[in-house]
């Protein structure tokens, strides 16, 4: 081969060398460019997802800041209540101590329903009736009562008189319809010991123990009723838990406050008054009278 043919061979060699050189090149170009095209777009991506965070952060301190003082808000609330409700509570108490040495010093003078004294056949007919129940009632020569257990007339909280009582009011009926107690009326008279009534069922219907006795009372004079006593005859009053005959300390103490006690007044004690209820002359009391 010439000189001249190989120089000419040797150049397109190169050639082709050098194409083929540039050819990668591009090639890696283009491939960069592509990544840092992907890297920008991601870099993008990022910046918005770290603006969108900031955003929500943002609101989500407002909203962290504004829990906090609703919170502030209601425990200021609760607080401001308990403070209310220690005052309710300390005027409760005080209300209650009065009460209590009011009915304290009530409890000195019994209830005043005098009479002359029972004739002797109707005090023999009450002595024989208590010797037949001697469980359930006590008779009071002295005062002319006739007193029952509200424990074995009702149940805690009950104003419906028990089936098992109802034989013993049968015979009581019976004492005040003869001809001996003629000439008296009967005052029914409930007691509760001081225990609260707390039951919502119980509550609903005897809001306080003064409504309890009021309404065991009636349910007497309503049994006394049926068995054939007149209701025209017949008084009601109800003490609830101010006229104590026992400490309520005790469980014994508070059954012998559980009562229902039954005066025998002559005929004519009770008069109407001016405003259709009951007064006793000479002893300041009045009586709501049973409906006929």
């Amino acid at each position: 081969m010439s000189c001249g043919k190989w120089m000419a061979c040797m150049a397109a060699g190169g050639c082709v060398s050098l194409m083929s050189v540039g050819c990668v090149s591009l090639e890696n170009y283009r491939r960069l460019e592509a990544q840092h095209r992907n890297l920008i777009a991601e870099k993008e991506a990022i910046d918005q997802e770290l603006f969108d965070l900031r955003n929500s952060g943002g609101m989500m301190v407002d909203r962290q800041k504004s829990l906090s003082r609703e919170l502030t808000t209601r425990d200021e609330l609760v607080a401001n209540l308990r403070r209310e409700n220690k005052v309710l509570e300390d005027m409760r108490r005080i209300l209650e101590k009065k009460l209590e040495e009011v009915a304290s010093k009530a409890n000195m003078a019994p209830p005043v329903i005098s009479g002359p004294k029972l004739p002797a056949a109707l005090d023999s007919a009450l002595k024989q009736f208590a010797s037949e129940h001697p469980t359930e009632v006590v008779y009071d020569q002295v005062r002319g009562t006739v007193k029952w257990k509200s424990d074995l007339l009702f149940a805690l909280g009950s104003d419906v008189v028990k089936e098992s009582s109802k034989e013993a009011l049968r015979g009581f009926a019976d004492v005040i319809k003869s001809p001996a107690a003629s000439g008296f009326e009967v005052i029914v008279v409930g007691h509760t010991d001081n225990r609260p009534i707390n039951r919502p069922q119980t509550k609903q219907k005897h809001p306080t123990n003064w409504h309890l006795s009021a309404h065991r009372a009636i349910s007497v004079a309503s049994v006394l009723r049926d068995f054939g006593y007149s209701p025209k005859r017949t008084g009601i009053m109800g003490y609830g838990e101010y006229r104590p005959v026992a400490s309520n300390a005790s469980e014994q103490g508070a059954s012998q406050n559980r009562r229902v006690e039954v005066y025998l007044v002559p005929a004519g004690s009770i008069v109407a008054s001016a405003d259709a209820g009951m007064i006793v002359p000479g002893t300041g009391l009045a009586f709501a009278k049973t409906a006929g």
